[in-house]
């Protein structure tokens, strides 16, 4: 896990570092667990990433509890990073898993692209936005703290 956070930082210090807060983040285009194009022009007012399997269950795991369509209440999103996984993973395995939720899980599966975002390792990371402007910038592990930084 080590080797992956330096080869993330080496790789951030090659193509350029991860937001900022007060900086603008651009338009996102991503897939869902469906294969359903999303366009975030503008961000919604809380971003939760998952980098890693065991923060996407956490979150997934927590999100899996609460109502149909609370992140949309809520002006939130989750994007897990799936990136670094084996496409044979993603399609036998992590893929059919997602599919089984009633949540929508938009997909990093561009490594550059996840490399913009910060991240701490074994951290879920949550973004407040306004508009497209980075406000805030958080670093999470439980389920209550998640539900603190999506009903804020």
């Amino acid at each position: 896990m080590k080797k992956m956070v330096l080869f993330a930082l080496l790789a951030m210090s090659l193509y350029g570092a991860a937001y900022q807060v007060g900086q603008s983040v651009a338009p996102l285009e991503l897939q869902d667990q469906f294969g359903k194009r999303h366009s975030l022009k503008v961000m919604p007012h809380t971003l939760i990433m998952a980098f890693e399997k065991g923060t996407g269950a956490t979150v997934n795991e927590y999100l899996s509890t609460q109502e149909k369509g609370y992140l949309a209440k809520n002006n939130a999103a989750f994007i897990a990073d799936i990136s670094q996984m084996p496409n044979f993973i993603t399609q036998a395995f992590a893929l059919p898993k997602m599919r089984k939720y009633s949540h929508e899980v938009l997909l990093i599966q561009d490594e550059e692209l996840g490399l913009k975002f910060p991240a701490q390792e074994e951290k879920i990371t949550v973004m407040t936005f306004q508009g497209s402007v980075l406000l805030a910038i958080q670093y999470v592990t439980t389920p209550a703290e998640i539900k603190q930084a999506i009903e804020k």
